[in-house]
């Protein structure tokens, strides 16, 4: 009888689960606080150029007021692309139920198994859009 070998994740498969997970908890599960606190660095940097506290704790904070201002606001991970240090997720984000959805991509980079660096480009809904193609 021959057994299958059973493969270790790589350190980029354990990468893109710590993502999902992070976006799971604090996005999906409108638990930001937490999820910065289990999945973050202390070091965290966010690039987001809106947010006046580009650290860990900024970062959750302007989370959680989003979720406060929008409580029925949804997200939804469409697909990622994973490669060493480096997940690169594609999302939907929904304000409120039947509204347009905006076209999130988000870039994190992460060391020794946390989160330490984040990008994002946020596309809004277009009322008329030449491209009938959807963005998902």
């Amino acid at each position: 009888m021959h057994q299958e070998e059973t493969r270790a994740p790589s350190k980029t498969d354990l990468n893109r689960t710590v993502v999902l997970e992070f976006y799971r908890l604090g996005l999906a599960g409108r638990q930001p606080v937490e999820a910065f606190a289990r999945f973050v660095a202390p070091c965290f940097i966010e690039h987001k150029p809106d947010l006046e506290n580009p650290t860990r704790e900024g970062s959750a904070a302007f989370l959680e007021k989003l979720m406060l201002e929008l409580p029925v606001a949804t997200w939804e991970v469409v697909r990622t692309i994973a490669e060493g240090d480096f997940v690169f997720l594609h999302a939907r984000f929904v304000p409120a139920p039947g509204a347009p959805p905006y076209a999130i991509a988000d870039v994190f980079r992460l060391h020794e198994g946390l989160i330490v660096e984040h990008w994002d480009v946020v596309g809004g809904p277009l009322a008329n859009p030449k491209n009938l193609h959807s963005r998902f």
